[in-house]
């Protein structure tokens, strides 16, 4: 049986393309959905078709890696790195001022089924 993990990432709308571009290199589906918020926009990450557990945690991994990249990227260009991480039955995540082993645990915070 393969299972799905989302997660939603909302950030300020200037950083969503290049977000997503990051998102998808990892071989993760990152979706946008039209919302009315215009302050903020929401992608919709999902590691579709998961077989195993070691795949998943491996598919997690290299996106903490990802966001982790973007995170110090926008620091070196003085910027800072607005976004939150949700999950049902999570609390958010601020990228702004998490670290990034933070990162890394709120997502495996929730583990796979297999």
């Amino acid at each position: 049986m393969t299972d799905d993990l989302s997660f939603t990432l909302d950030l300020p709308p200037e950083e969503r393309e290049t977000l997503m571009a990051l998102i998808r290199s990892a071989g993760i589906d990152a979706q946008a959905p039209k919302l009315r918020d215009t302050d903020w926009q929401t992608i919709i990450a999902i590691i579709g078709g998961i077989g195993t557990v070691a795949s998943s945690i491996s598919a997690l991994i290299e996106l903490a890696d990802k966001l982790n990249t973007w995170r110090t990227t926008m620091r070196r260009q003085g910027k800072t790195p607005h976004g939150r991480l949700r999950r049902s039955g999570q609390p958010p995540l601020d990228l702004a001022t998490a670290t990034d082993e933070e990162v890394l645990q709120w997502l495996l915070r929730t583990p796979p089924k297999g």
